[in-house]
């Protein structure tokens, strides 16, 4: 008899602790070939949410990613020196500073998206079609959850 998934609020089984371990391998290995592996977590966090959201008040994303004013500041010198990002004045509130990013940055959006795709792809090319939808749909349920 098949058993219902865990209750709101349940432990991970076992079973579900090894699926996740192995798509972290998963992703530790395929990380090399990243084409942003040279950015620490941090940089792509913040690329990401860039790309994301598009042109964000700095206090807005500081809240979001839940650094301290120092750490992303330095972090955002670090981009924009590297051509990532930029700092710009808000159109209306010009004591505002917001973080939008270049050409590169964008760039380095979209592979970080497109490493992603090929990620999920390549982690549930296992699973026939009805597991991969279950799995695709808890994803898209995660971002919900902020």
């Amino acid at each position: 008899m098949p058993t219902k998934g865990p209750k709101k609020g349940a432990g991970a089984t076992d079973r579900e602790i090894e699926g996740l371990m192995r798509l972290v391998h998963v992703i530790e290995a395929e990380h090399r070939a990243r084409p942003t592996s040279a950015l620490d977590l941090r940089a792509r966090m913040l690329i990401q949410e860039l790309g994301l959201n598009g042109e964000t008040p700095i206090l807005a994303v500081r809240r979001s990613l839940r650094l301290s004013p120092s750490t992303l500041t330095s972090l955002a010198d670090r981009l924009e020196r590297d051509g990532y990002l930029e700092r710009r004045r808000h159109p209306t509130d010009r004591r505002t500073v917001v973080l939008a990013l270049t050409a590169s940055g964008r760039k380095a959006y979209r592979a970080e998206k497109e490493f992603y795709r090929h990620l999920i792809d390549d982690s549930l090319s296992s699973l026939d079609a009805d597991a991969r939808r279950h799995v695709l749909a808890a994803l898209g349920s995660m971002t919900q959850q902020e």
